[in-house]
């Protein structure tokens, strides 16, 4: 089979095209013929050696998210079974390597069923962020009503923590730039607020007895920690920065902790099918993972909004 693969470290141009042995199924596994697989921050982290096990040895291969087929199930595997097409998280820092290649070996926890008329390339670009944002809102524990700020909405995970706590309940408010205030409604925001400037006199403003949490997907609550009501919460998918505030409690959240939740991808996956999640792909930005250099380097450069996607067939 062939897989996009690295074997040094340092950005786009280390990745190849390499043929490599099919993944051999282990108990409590399923293989994945892949249909496609996003590109995440993680996946260039991972290219450029970060949070890299020492014991790993290359080639490597990124991807968490993926869609697929499934051409195999060991004998103990109940979820699933061969011909039915799933979504679900790879954990490309571990032994079994990440999701983009043509066939994969995953463990049956990390896969969901979906139905195949759905766009399988669109959602590759949903499930890690996804499971991000749901294990984020466990963490903050909030109650129908309760005020959310969710910082980085126009992102994959911002947009989709706006979604799912709005189908929580929850009254969320989310900054944005002027250009993607419309965006951010139509995921579900109740207030839109300014991303930089005025952003501190506009939670004052909607939320004056303070927020009840934060879903950091931007990364600046340090700076709005203040604002946060006592006993109030705050979440971030990166330990970038320490907030010292007694009042709080500050949380991260690892999505690698999550990956063998079926309950959560099951769940992804009906919404999937339902609309009521939406998988957002770059503008241009789906390329055959022939081209993975190509796309990588896309990914790099950045200014785009939703994912850039590497397709395997179907």
């Amino acid at each position: 089979m062939k897989s996009v693969t690295f074997s040094d470290f340092g950005g786009a141009h280390k990745i190849s095209i390499s043929e490599r042995p099919d993944p051999v199924l282990q108990a409590g596994e399923v293989i994945v013929q892949v249909i496609a697989s996003s590109i995440n921050p993680t996946d260039q982290d991972f290219l450029n050696g970060i949070r890299v096990p020492d014991d790993l040895p290359p080639p490597y291969t990124a991807g968490m998210d993926f869609s697929g087929r499934v051409i195999s199930v060991a004998d103990d595997v109940t979820n699933v079974v061969p011909g039915q097409t799933v979504i679900g998280v790879a954990k490309p820092r571990s032994a079994r390597g990440g999701a983009q290649s043509e066939k994969i070996r995953v463990p049956a926890a990390s896969v969901a069923a979906i139905a195949p008329d759905v766009d399988l390339v669109a959602a590759a670009s949903v499930p890690m962020n996804a499971l991000t944002a749901l294990l984020a809102l466990d963490h903050l524990r909030l109650d129908p009503g309760q005020t959310l700020l969710v910082t980085g909405a126009t992102g994959m995970l911002g947009g989709l923590t706006v979604q799912f706590a709005k189908r929580a309940g929850l009254r969320v408010l989310a900054n944005a730039s002027e250009s993607d205030r419309r965006l951010v409604s139509q995921l579900g925001a109740n207030e839109v607020l300014p991303r930089n400037k005025g952003l501190e006199d506009a939670i004052r403003a909607t939320a004056p007895e303070g927020l009840d949490g934060v879903m950091d997907g931007a990364l600046i609550s340090k700076d709005l920690a203040h604002l946060v009501r006592d006993g109030g919460r705050i979440v971030s998918p990166r330990a970038v920065y320490r907030i010292d505030d007694p009042r709080l409690d500050v949380g991260y959240v690892a999505v690698t902790s999550g990956v063998e939740d079926t309950d959560k991808i099951s769940l992804i996956a009906r919404l999937l099918e339902r609309g009521e999640l939406t998988p957002r792909l770059a503008d241009g930005g789906v390329f055959d993972f022939s081209k993975a250099l190509n796309a990588y380097l896309m990914a790099a450069a950045g200014g785009y909004r939703g994912r850039v996607v590497l397709t395997f067939g179907t």
